[in-house]
C-alpha cells in the first residue's frame, strides 16, 4: 500500500489502484497516515512453517569440499511434506531408490565433491558431475548441496555440511 499527497489531496494505492482519494485538511491526513501504518501491519505475510521433525546432529562421515572445507554427512532431520530436511535422513528418504549401497554413495559424493563443477549460491554450495564411473553403476550424474553454516545446536562447532545428494540421469 502506498501513500500520496499531492496539496491537500491524498491517494492510498494498493497494488497500484487508487483505493481512497480525498481532500483533506492536516488532521485527516493524520488520520489517513495511521491507516495506511495499519493496513501496512496487517499485510505482512505469514512466516512460514519450521520442519517440525527433530534434527539428530549425530555425524556419519566425513567429507571434504573441493577447496578442502570440513563437510560432515549428519544424520540429519527427514522431510515434512514439502520442507525439506537434510543429511542421510533427507538423502534417504527423498533419494533412496536410487542408492545401490550406502558405501558406493559416500564414496559418489566424494567423487562430485573432489572431481564436480561447484558454484555457491546463498550460502549453499552445489557440485554437479556427470560421469559415467560412479560406484552406482546406473548413474551418470550426481548432484551435492552442502553448507559451510555452523549450527550452535549441534554443539560441535562443525558446519552443518552435506544438505543432499542424489543421482541423475539415472537408471536406478
Amino acid at each position: 500500500m502506498t501513500f500520496a499527497m499531492t496539496g491537500r489531496q491524498v491517494d492510498m494505492r494498493f497494488s497500484g489502484k487508487i483505493m481512497l482519494s480525498f481532500r483533506t485538511s492536516r488532521a485527516a491526513l493524520a488520520t489517513a497516515a495511521a491507516a495506511v501504518c495499519l493496513f501496512g501491519a496487517t499485510a505482512a505475510p505469514a512466516q512460514a512453517a519450521a520442519n517440525p521433525h527433530p534434527i539428530d546432529w549425530k555425524i556419519d562421515s566425513t567429507h571434504f569440499g573441493p577447496d578442502g572445507e570440513d563437510l560432515p554427512l549428519r544424520i540429519g532431520q527427514q522431510d515434512a511434506g514439502p520442507k525439506d530436511g537434510f543429511g542421510k535422513r533427507h538423502i534417504l528418504e527423498g533419494h533412496g531408490d536410487q542408492i545401490s549401497s550406502w558405501s558406493n554413495m559416500k564414496a559418489d559424493i566424494d567423487k562430485t565433491l573432489d572431481q564436480g563443477k561447484c558454484t555457491e549460491k546463498s550460502g549453499k554450495t552445489t557440485c554437479v558431475l556427470q560421469s559415467r564411473t560412479f560406484r552406482n553403476v546406473h548413474a551418470n550424474g550426481m548432484k551435492t548441496a552442502f553448507t559451510e553454516r555452523v549450527d550452535s545446536r549441534s554443539k560441535d562447532h562443525r558446519p552443518v555440511g552435506i544438505i543432499t545428494a542424489f543421482y541423475y540421469n539415472c537408471g536406478c
